[in-house]
């Protein structure tokens, strides 16, 4: 009976080891994860726009193309562009098409000379979303690779769970 109840303490101390470490990885999974599956998101970058401006004030378009600082490189450029959600002086939302046109391949901003743009100030702001080198650029991937902490955690907490009922059924409780 003693080896018995050792071969028990023995289980039950593996599957709460077996828990824990289950529960330490699980968390990094996902954190590894979120970092492959998910875009980056930039908020407020300023572009200062006194460099296309005339000495009227007037918007030159020939020198109004800025480019945002993570501009797509390599396989972004057709497979991961940038998505402007916001670009504004401050206090006016410039209309993308009307106030500026947006070459999401090349993360170029072209400055249109409208009311809005000559009246607002030389501080603009953008905020958009871009793939980081990591990002993972397959849908198919990024669902599979998401499915994996998942199936990873459940796997863990049936061997647990199994261990535990081992313990139990060792010492006739079930």
């Amino acid at each position: 009976m003693v080896t018995d109840s050792k071969k028990t303490v023995s289980k039950l101390i593996f599957a709460f080891v077996t828990l824990i470490i289950g529960v330490v990885l699980v968390g990094v999974i996902a954190g590894q994860t979120n970092t492959n599956t998910s875009k980056t998101g930039v908020s407020s970058e300023l572009i200062d726009i006194s460099s296309a401006r005339t000495a009227t004030s007037d918007i030159n378009q020939s020198l109004a193309n800025f480019t945002v600082t993570n501009y797509p490189t390599t396989w972004k450029r057709t497979d991961c562009p940038i998505v402007v959600s916001n670009f504004s002086n401050g206090t006016t939302q410039y209309t993308e098409d009307t106030d500026y046109i947006v070459y999401d391949s090349s993360g170029i901003i072209n400055l249109l000379n409208t009311t809005i743009t000559v009246e607002g100030g030389n501080s603009t702001y953008i905020d958009y979303t871009y793939c980081g080198d990591s990002y993972l650029n397959s849908s198919f991937g990024r669902t599979s690779v998401n499915l994996i902490g998942g199936f990873f955690a459940l796997a863990l907490m049936l061997i647990s769970v199994g261990l535990f009922y081992s313990v139990a059924k060792d010492m006739e409780i079930v």
